[in-house]
C-alpha cells in the first residue's frame, strides 16, 4: 500500500511540474511594494526576495541550476533572469532562456529561448537591461558573445560576438564589458536591438600584472571596476568615447601615522587582498565603497573570501572602518542598498545566516536564517 500510495503521489507531482503557466489555478500571494532595502540573495536553484528592514523572505523565483543571477525591471512589474535546462538535469540536450516572471506574484509567466550558450556562472553583470527594453545576456562557449532579447515583444534578437570580452554593464543605448586587452568595450544598440557601434578605451590595466575583476558596480554616471590591487576606477560614455577616470588605491602608502576616520591606524603595505565571489559594492548616495578582503596571498587568491570589510568614503577616499568577520561568517559576496541609509549585506562563504549590517556604522541589525546565497542583489 506504500507504495502504492508514493506512485500515486509521484505522479500527482510530476504532473503539476508539467503544467503550463496558464493551468495555474487558484489564488497566488501578492507582493508587498518593494522598496530601496528589498534584496534578492540567490541560493542554488533559487532566487528569494528579502525585505531587508525585517529580515524575512517576502518570495522566491524558481530558477535552473545555471542561473547566476535576476535583473528586475520595477516599473515594467517583471524579473527577469536566464537559465540552462537539460533534459536529464544534468545532461542531454540543453535549453537556453530568458526567464520572465511576474512581480506582483512571483511567478514565471513566459520564457524566451536563446542559443544555449549562456554562463552558467557568475554574478549579476552576467545580465543587463538596456534602454529598460533589451536583455543581454552574456555567453560563453568559450567563445563569448551577447544574445539580445527584446522585451517589448519578448523576442530573441540576435548574437552579437564579443571576443576577449565579458560581462553587460548597460549605459545609455548600449552596455560595456572588459576585455582582455586592458580595455572597456562599449556597444550601441539601435531601436530594435541590433549592434549599431562599438567603440574601445586606450587599455588602463595589464591582465598580466594587474587586472580588472570582470564585476562591476553602477554609478551615476557609469560603472566603478576595482583591478586586484585595489585600483579604483570608474568608466563612464561620453561623446561617442569610453572615459576612463584616474584611479585611487583603497590601500595608499600613506604616513606612518596615518589613521582612517575611526582612528584606527592604516598600514601602508600589500597584505591585504580584495576577494570574493562578489567582492565589492558601491552606494552612491552616501559616497560609501566596501571591499570583502582577506591577509595574505598573492592574485590568485582574488577568489577568496573576505575575513574582513572595509569601508571607504568615497569623497575623501579614506577608509572610514573595518568590520571584523569571523570563520563562520567570512564573506563570499557583499552588496550595498541604493538609499541614503544604506543595508550592508554579507553572504558568508560557508552558508548560513545572511547578515544585515547598517552601512554607515557597520552595526548588526539583523540576519536572516538558512538562505546559504551565494550572490546578492538589490531589487530595482
Amino acid at each position: 500500500m506504500k507504495h502504492y500510495l508514493a506512485a500515486v503521489l509521484l505522479c500527482v507531482t510530476q504532473g503539476l511540474a508539467a503544467q503550463p503557466y496558464g493551468s495555474i489555478v487558484g489564488d497566488a500571494l501578492k507582493l508587498g511594494t518593494p522598496n530601496d532595502h528589498w534584496f534578492s540573495a540567490r541560493g542554488k536553484q533559487i532566487a528569494y526576495l528579502i525585505d531587508g528592514d525585517k529580515g524575512s523572505v517576502e518570495a522566491t523565483l524558481t530558477l535552473s541550476m545555471f542561473s547566476p543571477a535576476i535583473e528586475p525591471h520595477l516599473d515594467a512589474g517583471r524579473i527577469y533572469s536566464y537559465g540552462s535546462f537539460y533534459t536529464r538535469t544534468f545532461y542531454g540536450d540543453r535549453t537556453d532562456v530568458v526567464l520572465v516572471f511576474d512581480l506582483e506574484n512571483a511567478l514565471p509567466i513566459k520564457e524566451i529561448e536563446i542559443p544555449p550558450k549562456s554562463a552558467g556562472i557568475g554574478h549579476g553583470g552576467m545580465i543587463g537591461l538596456v534602454e529598460e527594453r533589451f536583455i543581454g545576456v552574456w555567453n560563453i562557449t568559450p567563445a563569448m558573445s551577447v544574445s539580445i532579447v527584446d522585451t517589448a515583444d519578448d523576442r530573441f534578437v540576435g548574437e552579437i560576438s564579443t571576443p576577449g570580452c565579458a560581462g553587460v554593464y548597460p549605459v545609455d543605448a548600449g552596455f560595456l564589458m572588459a576585455c582582455g586587452d586592458g580595455r572597456i568595450q562599449y556597444i550601441r544598440l539601435d531601436s530594435v536591438g541590433e549592434e549599431v557601434d562599438r567603440i574601445r578605451s586606450e587599455p588602463f590595466f595589464s591582465v598580466t600584472e594587474d587586472p580588472v575583476f570582470d564585476y562591476a558596480v553602477p554609478t551615476p554616471e557609469g560603472w566603478m571596476f576595482l583591478s586586484l590591487e585595489g585600483q579604483v576606477y570608474e568608466v563612464t560614455v561620453a561623446n561617442s568615447e569610453v572615459q576612463v577616470s584616474q584611479p585611487w588605491s583603497i590601500n595608499p602608502q600613506d604616513a606612518e601615522d596615518a589613521v582612517d576616520l575611526n582612528g584606527v591606524p592604516i598600514d601602508a603595505d600589500d597584505d591585504w587582498r580584495i576577494g570574493g565571489r562578489q567582492p565589492f559594492a558601491y552606494n552612491a548616495e552616501a559616497g560609501l565603497l566596501v571591499t570583502l578582503m582577506h591577509q595574505g596571498g598573492g592574485q590568485e587568491t582574488f577568489e577568496d573570501p573576505g575575513t574582513q570589510v572595509w569601508a571607504f568614503s568615497t569623497k575623501t577616499r579614506r577608509r572610514a572602518y573595518v568590520l571584523e568577520l569571523d570563520e563562520e561568517t567570512k564573506g563570499s559576496s557583499v552588496e550595498l542598498t541604493a538609499d541614503g541609509e544604506p543595508l550592508l549585506l554579507i553572504a558568508p562563504a560557508n552558508g548560513g545566516e545572511l547578515l544585515i549590517h547598517d552601512a554607515l556604522n557597520s552595526r548588526l541589525l539583523r540576519t536572516v536564517p538558512e538562505i546559504n546565497a551565494s550572490t546578492l542583489q538589490r531589487l530595482e
